[in-house]
């Protein structure tokens, strides 16, 4: 899913490097040049989500390192309403092979099923559940580090919201974002008031 950030200066370097020597690794170029994330502020290891939410969204500069795997589906129970089937998922469905598309979750106040991104003309009108966790991602405030430890930097069910500036995040797996539907969550977000950071990432990966 991608959200449309007009004015913003956005600036994600993609690298290969792993957690070595020190916490986070490489170094940011162009409009990213100059981002420091949480800096040299002690390392921090959150122990549960309810730790790492605080951790991130907090108003002091961090490192925080993930060493394990952080679990959120079934954590904010779920939601059934009304959503679109668009027609490539009625013929999928319909060769009964085993096979299944997704549905489109659809946006406020679309009655007519016009106004969403993967629900099309033929789209007809069917209930759709949707973990809602992942509908609802972990906010990331200014001067902070992400950095996963090794492979186990895991977010099974939510993503991040980055609503700061001066934020690096390298080598976190995003995994289980409602992946039977369309809209069901994003892997990062970005959202300033003044639409523009600084917003170092690498050696990360999204899954639905």
């Amino acid at each position: 899913m991608a959200r449309r950030l007009l004015g913003a200066v956005v600036a994600v370097v993609l690298a290969q490097h792993g957690l070595a020597a020190s916490i986070s690794t490489g170094t940011a170029q162009g409009f990213a040049a100059g981002t420091t994330g949480g800096g040299n502020a002690k390392p921090v290891y959150p122990a549960t989500v309810k730790e790492l939410a605080t951790y991130l969204s907090d108003a002091e500069p961090r490192v925080i390192v993930l060493n394990q795997e952080f679990k959120f589906i079934n954590t904010e129970d779920s939601t059934t309403e009304s959503g679109c089937r668009p027609t490539n998922n009625q013929q999928c469905l319909a060769k009964n092979n085993g096979f299944k598309g997704q549905d489109a979750i659809l946006m406020d106040g679309d009655t007519s099923m016009k106004q969403t991104g993967g629900c099309d003309s033929g789209g007809i009108t069917v209930d759709v559940t949707y973990d809602n966790a992942a509908k609802a991602a972990l906010a990331v405030t200014s001067d902070k580090t992400l950095v996963g430890e090794g492979t186990k930097g895991v977010l099974n069910g939510k993503g991040l919201i980055i609503t700061g500036s001066n934020v690096i995040v390298q080598n976190i797996h995003i995994t289980n974002l409602n992946p039977h539907l369309v809209w069901g969550g994003d892997g990062v977000q970005r959202r300033t008031p003044n639409g523009c950071y600084q917003l170092f990432g690498s050696h990360g990966s999204h899954h639905q």
